[in-house]
């Protein structure tokens, strides 16, 4: 009989250890120059980045307000159109791109990405942020 993976908690309420987790995701995928989960009401829970700076803590928490605020629009447009449950929001600008994924039913997963990086792209990249938060070892 296999052993089932030990799964690795990490709390909600240790900020510093999932902001750590964040910016060792961040790091190891492709395309995600920085990423944060804050939850439905717009409260920052962590933040990550794959560069050594504090301009994505800074947009973190200014982000984390229109970030929930995106996820609430997409919730109604999905719900509006009869298109099921929200799956994402994407911002395109002519420097970067933003990504507002839902993580759970509370929080929502932010991503950015830099300008050579395309919807698509950044798309995957929050795929596999996502599914490495969900994995057993996390």
């Amino acid at each position: 009989m296999s052993e089932q993976p030990r799964r690795k908690e990490i709390r909600l309420t240790d900020p510093e250890a999932v902001g750590r987790l964040l910016t060792e995701v961040c790091t190891s995928v492709d395309d995600a120059d920085y990423v944060f989960i804050t939850s439905r009401d717009g409260l920052v829970v962590a933040s990550g980045n794959s560069v050594d700076t504090s301009k994505e803590d800074e947009v973190a928490l200014r982000g984390s307000v229109l970030a929930a605020a995106a996820a609430g629009i997409g919730d109604h447009f999905a719900a509006m159109t009869s298109h099921g449950r929200s799956q994402s929001v994407l911002f395109e600008a002519d420097r970067g791109s933003v990504g507002v994924f839902p993580l759970t039913s509370t929080l929502v997963l932010v991503v950015g990405g830099a300008e050579s990086v395309s919807l698509g792209r950044l798309t995957a990249a929050a795929r596999k942020i996502i599914a490495t938060l969900h994995s057993p070892e996390n």
